[in-house]
């Protein structure tokens, strides 16, 4: 019985086989792709509540860092909206007298002012201004929580001050005199006043550090304006230092790398579509091996970076203040990587 295909026909179908098959690895690539990206983004789907208790639980098992626990707990009992509880904690913090990233006044201060008490928040802050702290970040977190409740002229004090007591103290600290210069741009451009040297010079500094702080000098972008910036989250990081010891050779630790990560998108921001690229290890040797990539070159990990953020699996940044961080720590991004050290 003759085959009533042609030959030309036969080709057809088993191209058609052949794309078939490929679009069904590519979906099963893809759905566990997005069951990563669901356990990645459940760590965040906690209620704050329970995330406050176990901040208590924390400062009680651990005397050394009990003051950081309180502190981390009176911020999620305010998500929880249990003011009061969040106030308690914030005094035990500052009683407590251990040590805070960004001083547990500060964070108290910025309490009182988001809810509801911006009288004693001012005074307290203006008790901090009044002994001139070296650590920037108090300067901008301060001024950026002026901001976000909408007093300009307060933010712009915060700006102006800490970057001259930076120029006084740390002048060869450059990342952190750009990030005040360009906070103090954004709010003197916000208030309609004139650019002055201090903003020409933010500018300039802005676009060196983009260039040195991408990827091998170059952005991983996507099909729009949008810039994708690769991350291990911890567990995927661990993961890759095993599969590929090479990269030891770029990354110490983790937090290392969660820090160039946040570094990279503060010098980005403004000007910048700015996302996170949250990778998997398997992904990643997929996406190399299908492109016959390294996955140990950083152009690699950059265009994948590119690639999750084609396909929606990337995270706007940066968050709200008060949000869950970025990195997936389910500390607040104020408190964790939105707090520069």
């Amino acid at each position: 019985m003759s085959d009533p295909m042609s030959s030309s026909e036969r080709r057809q179908l088993q191209a058609l086989e052949r794309e078939h098959a490929r679009l069904l690895a590519e979906q099963e690539r893809l759905q566990g792709q997005l069951a990563s990206r669901a356990a990645y983004l459940g760590s965040h789907l906690q209620p704050p509540g329970e995330i406050a208790r176990q901040f208590e639980e924390a400062a009680d098992a651990d005397p050394v860092d009990r003051a950081q626990n309180l502190n981390e707990a009176a911020g999620y009992w305010a998500m929880a909206g249990e003011l009061e509880r969040a106030r308690r904690m914030h005094l035990a913090a500052i009683a407590d007298g251990g040590e805070v990233a960004g001083d547990a006044r500060v964070w108290y201060a910025e309490f009182l002012l988001e809810f509801g008490d911006a009288q004693a928040g001012r005074a307290l802050l203006d008790t901090v201004l009044a002994e001139g702290p070296d650590d920037f970040g108090i300067y901008e977190s301060v001024a950026e929580t002026f901001e976000a409740i909408d007093a300009p002229d307060e933010a712009l004090h915060w700006f102006d001050a800490g970057l001259a007591r930076l120029r006084l103290t740390a002048p060869d600290q450059e990342f952190e005199l750009y990030r005040l210069a360009i906070g103090r741009s954004r709010i003197r451009e916000s208030l309609g006043l004139p650019e002055d040297s201090d903003d020409r010079w933010a500018e300039q500094q802005r676009e060196g550090w983009v260039e040195r702080l991408t990827l091998d000098g170059r952005s991983a972008q996507t099909h729009s304006v949008a810039t994708a910036v690769f991350y291990f989250p911890e567990p995927e990081f661990d993961a890759a230092l095993r599969r590929w010891p090479q990269l030891r050779e770029q990354y110490d630790s983790h937090e290392e790398h969660r820090e160039s990560v946040e570094k990279r998108l503060r010098a980005m921001d403004s000007g910048h579509d700015t996302r996170v690229s949250p990778a998997t290890v398997d992904g990643l040797a997929e996406y190399a091996a299908a492109g016959d990539g390294d996955p140990a070159q950083s152009k690699t990990r950059a265009a994948y970076a590119a690639e999750l953020s084609r396909l929606g699996m990337d995270i706007d940044w940066p968050p709200g203040r008060n949000e869950p961080c970025w990195c997936g720590s389910s500390r607040k991004y104020k408190k964790c990587c939105g707090r520069p050290n």
